[in-house]
């Protein structure tokens, strides 16, 4: 992954299916997919079902090696909502942790009576850079 969209895009074929919809004034539906960054969620749209929010910058740490080069990790971060009391992030979870073996962390928060259910993922994206000399 290189960038937001590219991240979006393996999101949606993961689990897109699973996603439910934003409604827009116009009644329109469209998936419940967002990234986030200089625009949150229009506070106009209402979502059903569960949510996924993307962050379009990620979180840059570098490490450098014995052998001259930087490694640099760029931390995406996922968030999961569900607003449906009787559907579950199991599924969903399931199929983020398979496409994204190297998760880094994930937080679960379960529905309680005044929040919704919701996990966060950091999913790492690793590139190599040689040092300047």
């Amino acid at each position: 992954m290189a960038s937001a969209s590219e991240l979006r895009f393996i999101v949606d074929s993961t689990i897109g299916a699973l996603l439910g919809n934003y409604t827009l004034p116009n009644s329109a539906q469209i998936p419940a997919l967002w990234v986030r960054g200089t625009q949150q969620v229009p506070k106009d749209w209402t979502v059903t079902g569960t949510e996924c929010v993307i962050d379009e910058v990620p979180e840059l740490r570098n490490n450098p090696t014995m052998s001259r080069a930087v490694v640099l990790t760029k931390f995406w971060n996922i968030t999961l909502t569900s607003f449906d009391e009787g559907e579950t992030l199991e599924q969903p979870r399931l199929l983020l942790f398979r496409a994204f073996p190297d998760i880094e962390t994930a937080v679960y928060t379960p529905q309680t009576d005044i929040s919704f259910e919701t996990l966060k993922i950091t999913v790492p994206d690793y590139s190599i850079h040689s040092e300047i000399g």
